[in-house]
């Protein structure tokens, strides 16, 4: 996946540029902003005011916008996982594949792609970490999953009629289990030299094996 987040240098847009653009842009800045703050401090270092700094936006105006911390994480996690998704099922339709064995397979293989993308990572361990603590967080979690197995189990319900929906569901949540725990790996595996992640062809491979069962 192709997803990448322009971090700041610690410059602030000044008040006057900002005044000057669209609702849809100034929108936009914020949520940049956010993300911004997220990836390099934390879930923790989150909050209106900070963001309305870093965006050179005054807290009143960014308000107006997300009136709380939690309109503007869920809105940027939102945003961030939207583009995210939708370059994700693109690569896995970009094939034009007709065969829904392939077609399942072509997503299983953006999903395990995903897991060396290190911006859209960072957002996820950040999300894991506010969902200990924050309902809303956990809120976003689920939902987000929740989606994401419905898909998987539409892909594999195409590609294997004879599976029920509920063993399909089944399949589609251990298979997602092992694409987020080959995540982990692959984080780490960047900091040390003693890697624990396993080539995405043998995760592929295992997830598929699985399903035809």
């Amino acid at each position: 996946m192709g997803l990448t987040v322009a971090l700041k240098e610690n410059t602030k847009a000044p008040y006057r540029a900002t005044k000057r653009l669209k609702a849809a842009e100034r929108r936009g800045l914020i949520l940049e902003a956010a993300a911004t703050i997220l990836l390099e401090k934390g879930f923790s270092a989150l909050t209106v005011r900070n963001t309305s700094e870093v965006a050179g936006i005054r807290m009143a105006t960014l308000q107006y916008y997300f009136p709380s911390r939690q309109h503007l994480f869920e809105a940027a996690f939102g945003n961030i996982v939207d583009k995210a998704w939708a370059e994700m099922m693109n690569t896995a339709d970009q094939h034009g594949t007709v065969d829904a064995k392939d077609h399942l397979q072509q997503f299983v293989e953006a999903m395990c792609d995903s897991t060396f993308n290190s911006p859209l990572v960072g957002f996820f361990i950040e999300l894991w970490a506010a969902a200990r603590v924050h309902a809303y967080a956990a809120e976003i979690m689920v939902n987000y999953y929740e989606e994401a197995i419905v898909v998987f189990t539409k892909l594999i319900r195409a590609a294997h009629p004879k599976h029920s929906v509920q063993k399909s569901r089944r399949l589609a949540t251990l298979a997602l289990s092992i694409i987020e725990g080959q995540t982990v790996f692959n984080q780490m595996d960047a900091l040390t030299p003693k890697p624990m992640g396993i080539p995405i062809t043998v995760v592929v491979d295992t997830i598929m094996g699985l399903i035809s069962e």
